[in-house]
């Protein structure tokens, strides 16, 4: 560039003076362009080599970081473990004067399943190490040519506190909201047993349109089925502002007597449920021919209908806006399901004197047989309900501290599936109505069939269904549900419960969340 400038100042010194203006005013031209050219290039330099600066400092700055907080994380757990050699310390570990005695004891749970919150994986998969005897692979395991042996320990050192962090707020969170269950089971239990059926209101039945259509909810199928349509059926009746009775007249659970003569079904074991059948309203509309049999897939094929997870409504005879499918069968489950308090009685006192069942302090198994191979249903195998709750276990204090397993309420309409459990697992205690003598006369303890419910004699009958109903309240207690979804007996079990969690299905296709299933419920 100054060569071409040189150029140009010989063609001034030595051409005719016409071109000399001209040759000047092109050389001013190419020194100020060359004196910008330059300042700018040192200024980019500049910049450049201060940017290329940051990163490097930012590196150096975040590495001296993180080595100095695993230092200080060594030097923390080092003074704990001198402080305390054998028990984690936990902020929970000491309550304040302030704190109730119900807080240092679930306190000290939370600290119990810290603890054992590594061991208890290990009974997890013990009845699946069989078939799969390695361990897995992880992408820390094999250094790369590039990476140096300091890199590679601080890597694995890495891996191993995170994950043991990662254990203990597992455990933590898991932790609070078994607490948190255990209360609301607990409350659920006092309600469910007290002389009023706390908390649960019956339906206003005769808050409906007098002289409109009144439906006819048939009483369809085993009781639990039954019942589900009924509750179904009841909210689109109410949805629709149409009073509604109860219609058992063609119902197997309803079956002639010697001489021909129903006597009823319903009203034997429960409140009643929608008007009843001499009600004013249910005569005339009868005489006016303005009743309307409400079919099952009415109230089932139909998803809106159904009122499955997400599905929302608007009840205003019930003061209902804009409330979820799943929460508004929860609300109004038991003030429709309504036992008389002959059996309230007795199922809540077969739980605590019989079986010795503490709410949240037990698991459950839901064993169906009898006649649902009838429905091309296949049983699931029981040796998955051993395998499930081995999953489970340190969910319970027992187990965590003194490697106790807790009890399991087997519910089930086939008894020999006891011996079975026990078989598979002799110091386990199972507890199981199947095992009262008083229950020996129960009809439908060999595997329940609806065919047969018109050979059952009465007092068959009344243990059969005092032996269901504590089933039902024992399942619904418990903390843990393991059963499979072709009754719906599991169903009634999940609305009862308030809660989704620790519901487990061992039906539901591979791979797929419990929730695959009860969502469409």
């Amino acid at each position: 560039f100054f060569s071409y400038i040189y150029l140009l100042h010989l063609l001034i010194m030595y051409r005719h003076s016409q071109q000399r203006l001209a040759s000047m005013a092109l050389l001013f031209v190419f020194v100020v362009f060359a004196l910008f050219t330059s300042s700018s290039a040192r200024l980019n330099d500049g910049l450049r080599r201060r940017l290329d600066e940051l990163p490097t400092s930012a590196d150096e700055k975040a590495t001296h970081t993180e080595d100095s907080a695993v230092a200080s994380k060594e030097n923390q757990v080092s003074l704990e473990q001198q402080s305390s050699p054998e028990e984690p310390i936990t902020a929970q570990q000491e309550p304040t004067a302030e704190q109730p005695p119900q807080a240092e004891a679930a306190q000290q749970e939370t600290s119990v399943t810290e603890d054992s919150a590594v061991a208890s994986k290990e009974n997890q998969v013990s009845l699946e190490q069989q078939s799969s005897p390695e361990e897995p692979i992880t992408a820390q395991q094999e250094p790369t040519a590039e990476q140096p042996p300091q890199a590679e320990a601080a890597q694995q050192e890495t891996s191993v506190t995170t994950s043991q962090l990662q254990a203990v707020a597992s455990a933590v969170e898991e932790t609070e909201g078994e607490l948190q269950m255990i209360g609301i089971l607990s409350k659920l239990h006092q309600d469910m047993c007290s002389d009023d059926w706390a908390n649960a209101p019956p339906l206003p039945y005769e808050r409906c349109n007098a002289t409109g259509i009144v439906n006819g909810i048939p009483l369809f199928g085993g009781l639990t089925n039954a019942l589900k349509l009924i509750l179904l059926g009841a909210i689109g009746s109410f949805e629709e502002n149409r009073c509604f009775f109860v219609d058992e007249s063609n119902s197997k659970l309803n079956p002639e007597d010697e001489n021909g003569v129903k006597h009823g079904f319903l009203h034997k074991y429960m409140e009643p449920i929608g008007l009843p059948l001499d009600h004013p309203i249910v005569v005339k509309a009868q005489e006016e021919y303005r009743t309307k049999t409400l079919v099952w897939m009415e109230s089932w094929q139909d998803m809106s209908a159904r009122r499955a997870a997400g599905q929302y409504s608007n009840i205003p005879n019930l003061g209902v806006t804009e409330v979820e499918g799943h929460n508004l069968k929860r609300n109004l489950i038991r003030r429709l399901w309504r036992p008389l308090p002959k059996y309230r009685k007795s199922s809540c006192s077969a739980m605590e004197k019989t079986h010795g069942l503490k709410p949240g302090d037990y698991m459950a198994f839901s064993v169906r047989r009898g006649d649902k191979t009838e429905e091309d249903y296949s049983y699931t195998p029981l040796h998955l309900y051993i395998i499930e709750a081995e999953k489970h276990l340190h969910r319970f204090g027992s187990y965590a501290k003194n490697r106790v397993v807790p009890k399991i309420f087997v519910a089930t309409d086939d008894c020999s599936v006891l011996s079975e459990f026990r078989k598979m697992r002799p110091t386990w205690k199972f507890t199981s109505e199947c095992d009262i003598e008083e229950n020996s006369k129960a009809a439908g303890k060999n595997g329940f069939a609806l065919a047969d419910v018109k050979d059952w004699g009465e007092d068959a009958e009344d243990a059969h269904f005092t032996k269901f109903f504590t089933e039902i309240y024992s399942m619904t207690m418990a903390r843990v549900f393991i059963g499979v979804s072709y009754t719906n007996i599991s169903w009634w079990v999940y609305f009862l419960r308030l809660f989704r969690h620790s519901f487990i299905l061992l039906d539901k296709p591979e791979g797929e969340p419990d929730s695959y299933i009860y969502d469409n419920w």
